[in-house]
């Protein structure tokens, strides 16, 4: 008999609906035990009758009604984990959910561990590992291109991949054996040369594999972008405006914030860490300088810099250059209050001196909001150079290291091929890659890697 677990399905606080999902031995008799429609309780052959449709029911607590609500049975092996499920869809009241899942263990089931449903759905052979990682991932997705890279792999991407490496290897170790079983027949076997030249294609698909998920790790590892310059070129009032609240304090006297100020937010699917820092100037408060070279270290760090300068002064080229030459370079240039631009800085050696130091600068207001769109995509632009993830991957790091090992087994052989050693030895390495990839899909035995694998996961999936 499977034992089984109960758990809620939605997220924790209230909501419309509310799910329950219960899996194992146990869920039809349990069911049975706080089911009713009408004031009689249901039947097993009218559960069955109605399996796999909404039935529209009254959930019972000590022989009174809880809640409406709709129930849902899916038979083995017809099901999410491939044993016998329910859910009870209730209203998303917390304080009832707990009642409900309290009457359920009490009936039979006892609490689902993190990632319960889910281990089970791969141990029964409804999903492979892979899959497994990849609904994780979807469920904890931060951004858009993250949920992209995970729908890729929930559709079956690292699969594909891994079945082509396994059906190469294979292939591989085919040839391999049959040169070593049937040397001293008249048949006909690939050149060396060929194997090789098979070797290194493999190789160089794990390879690119490898990089292609580098890649794609760099769009969903959040940014950080530094506002930073001079006391009162606005930092703080951009920082406002790109996080839609007031979060620095705003004022005219030089030094008001004093240290760096950070928030999370996304832009159009790019996680950032946006940070305020103290206005670079000289100063004699010892409280004050010591944010000032915190807020350079951690412009120093950044992803993206935006430097702001105020345009309501006047504009000079020579002292700007001798003041700034240094935090220029590296930086997006954010002129700031253009709503209130000095008339030198419409002059042509503006231009000159943008075109000298190859600077891209956004001009905007933070007041009117003037020029916040093209900042916005102009940023953008500078976190990520990629279009989309159509043509990226991204690994797990168990399935990365496993990968990994495959290069390095090919690597091996190509080098003893070159060396002139015999189908028998360099067969080994083949033997050992295959080993490895049967790992990134799903022949995992260890329950302590397993273990580890579906923690990852919220309880209820």
């Amino acid at each position: 008999m499977i034992d089984t677990i109960a758990a809620l399905s939605t997220a924790q606080g209230p909501g419309a609906i509310g799910i329950l999902r219960v899996s194992g031995s146990l869920v039809l008799p349990i069911s049975l035990a706080v089911l009713e429609k009408n004031g009689t309780p249901l039947t097993e052959s009218f559960i069955q009758n109605q399996k796999r449709s909404a039935i529209f029911c009254d959930f019972v607590e000590k022989g009174k009604p809880l809640d409406q609500i709709v129930f849902l049975y899916f038979p083995a092996p017809n099901s999410y984990t491939g044993e016998d499920l329910a859910e009870f869809h209730l209203h998303g009241n917390p304080i009832l959910l707990k009642r409900a899942l309290h009457v359920l263990l009490e009936k039979g089931a006892r609490p689902a561990d993190k990632g319960e449903f889910t281990k089970r759905a791969y141990l029964n052979g409804k999903i492979n590992l892979s899959g497994a990682e990849a609904i994780s991932r979807l469920i904890e997705a931060r951004s858009k291109y993250e949920l992209e890279l995970a729908q890729k792999n929930v559709f079956g991407e690292i699969t594909k991949l891994s079945s082509k490496i396994r059906s190469d290897l294979i292939s591989l170790k085919a040839e391999c054996e049959a040169e070593i079983d049937f040397s001293t027949e008249d048949l006909t076997f690939e050149s060396l040369e060929e194997r090789k030249n098979r070797m290194v294609a493999l190789k160089n698909l794990c390879s690119k594999l490898i990089k292609d998920s580098e890649r794609a790790e760099s769009f969903i590892l959040q940014s950080t972008v530094v506002l930073y310059g001079e006391p009162n070129t606005g930092k703080s009032s951009l920082m406002n405006v790109l996080i839609g609240k007031d979060r620095s304090i705003i004022s005219d006297v030089p030094g008001t914030t004093r240290d760096y100020i950070a928030e999370e937010l996304s832009l159009d699917g790019i996680p950032i860490r946006l940070v305020d820092t103290a206005g670079i100037r000289d100063t004699n408060d010892t409280i004050e300088r010591m944010g000032i070279e915190r807020s350079k270290r951690e412009a120093d760090s950044a992803n993206v810099k935006l430097f702001l300068i105020d345009t309501s002064l006047p504009f000079e080229k020579k002292t700007f250059i001798e003041k700034h030459k240094d935090r220029l370079l590296g930086s997006l240039i954010v002129a700031n209050k253009i709503d209130t631009k000095h008339p030198s800085w419409q002059m042509e050696s503006v231009q000159d001196f943008k075109e000298e130091f190859q600077l891209t600068i956004s001009e905007i207001s933070c007041k009117t909001k003037q020029g916040i769109p093209e900042l916005l995509e102009l940023l953008k632009s500078k976190l990520t150079s990629k279009d989309d993830t159509e043509d990226l991957v991204l690994l797990e790091d168990r399935q990365r290291y496993h990968i990994q090992k495959i290069e390095s087994c090919l690597s091996e052989a190509i080098q003893l091929m070159e060396n002139g050693a015999p189908a028998e030895i360099y067969i080994q390495e083949i033997n050992v890659a295959l080993q490895e990839i049967g790992q990134v899909n799903g022949t995992v035995e260890n329950e302590e890697i397993l273990g580890r694998i579906f923690s990852k996961f919220c309880v209820g999936k």
